[in-house]
């Protein structure tokens, strides 16, 4: 069995509990594309862990975690990561591989990622991790990988070509000890993403996906995106290989957020939209910026359901909303002064007015009122929920 766990808005559905819980029926959580700008949050109960590169599995039953080729490292917080994981449960350590074809973020991308979005007349709202550097160094062919770090002289003129590729000096010798450093300290767990996949062929797959659909290089709210793609296109490239995707959980807030720049139909710009943040704690897991926050868009959801193939659904944080008289849900928008309830392209979401239902809000999610909630939203959207999350804990939540 092989399945995907996607976020169907801005990213920040809560993807990682998600997939701590669902990892339990699979061998192997497999991560597959982004870097250090992902924060997926996850709740033990008697401790947390906030995964940025390792993959969500459930630490606590000994899942085997794979990082493809499609993700980029930073050896700064892949190393602290696994410190973390090791001291809460000792030996997870070597149950993680790391593909040898695996990128590198260096120190000197955080910079240039900072420096170029500063200089925009738009700002994108980067996390500045050099994640969108590092992603283009590889698509202009002078990125460094983990395995270049087998020969240092190979790495070395790997750097010295980003030198002259963006017209930075900085001390090539001086970085190159440091990461070769760095690298030594994982190269047990590197592995080459051929083996990597004959080793996990025959195993039950759960590929983790990070931030969401709205936010994927393709498909989402460009310029207001991430550097790579982070919905199920990006599986396969970020795997190294073929494979075929038998299930994919499509995860949504019961509302929306989103960090950074860009458009946001729904967006709440008054009390009411600081009273979701501070219910819903929502802030970055990487930056800890405050998430704008808005009502559920349906129009938004159906695009991310369509260019996704999701074919279930997970809602988390419906427990925020309980308590709230009414609560209008995003049916459709208006272009033009007409009325549509899907949408071809995100290009022309500022020109838009989102059309509103308000449905009667719940007291509990064991209400009348909370199960006619779901059933409009399956209704609308023409898919079930698999899970609905009562909580921040894994155990938190329950099957349909």
């Amino acid at each position: 069995m092989k399945a995907a766990v996607i976020g169907l808005q801005w990213g920040d559905e809560g993807k990682g509990k998600v997939v701590t819980y669902l990892s339990r029926r699979y061998d192997c959580v497999v991560r597959y594309s982004g870097g250090s700008n992902a924060g997926h949050t996850v709740d033990y109960g008697n401790f947390k862990m906030v995964h940025h590169l390792l993959p969500s599995a459930d630490i606590k039953k000994q899942k085997m975690m794979y990082i493809g080729p499609g993700v980029v490292v930073d050896l700064d917080v892949l190393l602290e990561e696994i410190d973390q994981i090791n001291n809460l449960i000792p030996e997870s350590r070597s149950l993680l591989r790391i593909s040898k074809q695996a990128h590198v973020v260096i120190p000197i991308y955080r910079d240039l990622d900072e420096k170029i979005d500063s200089s925009r007349a738009n700002q994108i709202g980067t996390t500045r991790r050099g994640i969108g550097i590092s992603y283009a160094n590889r698509a202009m062919r002078c990125g460094l990988r983990l395995e270049d770090f087998e020969t240092p002289a190979r790495a070395e003129s790997f750097l010295n070509e980003i030198s002259r590729t963006w017209s930075i000096k900085f001390d090539v010798k001086m970085i190159l000890d440091n990461l070769i450093e760095k690298y030594n300290k994982i190269r047990d767990l590197l592995i080459d993403s051929s083996e990597a996949v004959r080793v996990l062929k025959e195993k039950d797959l759960l590929f983790e996906g990070t931030q969401g659909v709205l936010l994927d290089v393709d498909m989402g709210t460009y310029p207001y995106v991430t550097s790579t793609n982070c919905s199920t296109t990006g599986i396969q490239p970020g795997f190294g290989y073929p494979v075929q995707v038998d299930k994919i959980f499509g995860v949504m807030k019961a509302y929306t957020t989103r960090v950074g720049e860009g458009p946001f139909p729904t967006e709440l710009k008054d009390e009411v939209g600081e009273n979701l943040r501070r219910l819903g704690s929502e802030y970055g897991a990487t930056t800890r910026r405050p998430r704008r926050c808005g009502w559920l868009d349906l129009v938004l959801i159906k695009y991310a359901i369509e260019t996704s193939a999701c074919n279930a659904l997970i809602m988390t944080k419906a427990d925020i909303l309980s308590g709230f008289e009414k609560i209008p849900i995003c049916m459709g928008y208006k272009i033009g002064g007409k009325f549509y309830t899907q949408i071809n392209n995100t290009a022309h979401l500022t020109e838009i007015e989102p059309v509103y239902e308000e449905i009667k809000g719940w007291k509990s999610l064991h209400s009348k009122e909370f199960d006619d909630f779901i059933y409009k939203i399956e209704r609308e959207l023409g898919l079930k929920f698999a899970y609905i999350s009562t909580g921040p804990k894994i155990e938190e939540i329950t099957e349909l």
